[in-house]
């Protein structure tokens, strides 16, 4: 089998150019998403019976992908693809992000440009931790909590250690800092309002506990949907989902293999790259780093599908 080759094509530079209004409606959208139907579910479901809020559940799956899309904001400003000056950006991921609770977008940085630069090689942080897990259980369970905790100590060095020379970040050492502290102070900020908000709302605690639980979910399986590959295929860097529901849950950040050959494009920007990538006919003899269907995407969190490296 071939392993994929760079992409031989080069995009129009607009695709690169972050644009405010763009990002304004995107982060809309992902708050939309998570915002109306937690809402909903609250003035629906809140306090009252246990068979109701059952019944009201499916709002919190969207509700869940809502606050899954508020990490992939993260990485999107750490990507400096949410603003064109790049603290702004990685700032406005920051801000958004912390809104999933635990997820410290700073640490988990540091090991993101690594994976980027060694994907699915011995020298990938991600393959270190995820190839850990070889079970459907341990995947969904234990390897996002592992990495959570991982991301959360990154940031408290960064924040309160020594400066690093030289940064981890493309990002001056002292920017990194900063930036490290306001994730923390965003964290606790965001904690809090939840705390205040489920203290005077009836359900809103529930409703949270829900979406959290989908988000983790959702995050934990996203890994091997991207990474994971059967046996034949020899550690390609990534697969891309092309299920309409997939772009409308994930903003376009399905398409994984465009985001790792141009991570500078806007994750709302990869469909219109996945369309050049297959008229230039890039795809023909690499079919298998594609997944068409949403729901048969979930297979990839089971042992059969590999998180393997190449050597």
């Amino acid at each position: 089998m071939l392993t994929p080759r760079r992409s031989p094509l080069r995009l129009d530079r607009t695709l690169f150019q972050a644009r405010s209004a763009e990002s304004a409606l995107v982060i809309g959208y992902a708050l939309a998403l998570y915002l109306l139907p937690l809402g909903l579910f609250v003035w629906l479901a809140g306090g009252a019976s246990a068979s109701r809020m059952l019944l009201c559940s499916p709002l919190l799956l969207v509700a869940g992908y809502g606050l899954f899309l508020q990490g992939i904001l993260g990485h999107e400003g750490m990507h400096f693809n949410l603003s064109r000056t790049p603290l702004h950006s990685a700032c406005l991921g920051v801000l958004v992000s912390a809104l999933l609770p635990g997820f410290c977008v700073t640490g988990y940085f540091v090991d993101h440009w690594q994976h980027h630069r060694h994907s699915n090689s011995d020298k990938d942080p991600d393959y270190r931790l995820f190839c850990r897990y070889r079970g459907v259980l341990s995947r969904i369970s234990l390897s996002r909590l592992m990495a959570t905790l991982r991301y959360l100590q990154a940031t408290c060095r960064l924040a309160f250690g020594a400066l690093q020379q030289p940064s981890p970040l493309p990002m001056p050492a002292r920017q990194v800092r900063g930036l490290a502290r306001f994730n923390l102070f965003c964290q606790v900020a965001w904690l809090s309002l939840y705390g205040i908000g489920a203290w005077y709302i009836d359900g809103l605690l529930i409703g949270l506990a829900g979406a959290l639980l989908v988000a983790f979910l959702v995050s934990a399986i996203n890994a091997y949907q991207e990474h994971a590959f059967s046996a034949e295929h020899p550690a390609p860097p990534a697969r891309s989902r092309t299920a309409r529901l997939s772009t409308w849950l994930h903003a376009g950040s399905n398409y994984h293999l465009e985001h790792h050959l141009y991570p500078g494009v806007p994750c709302w920007r990869l469909p219109q790259v996945h369309r050049q990538l297959l008229e230039h006919g890039w795809y023909d003899d690499q079919r298998h780093l594609l997944e068409t269907s949403f729901f048969s995407a979930f297979r990839y969190a089971s042992g059969r599908h590999r998180y393997s490296a190449k050597h």
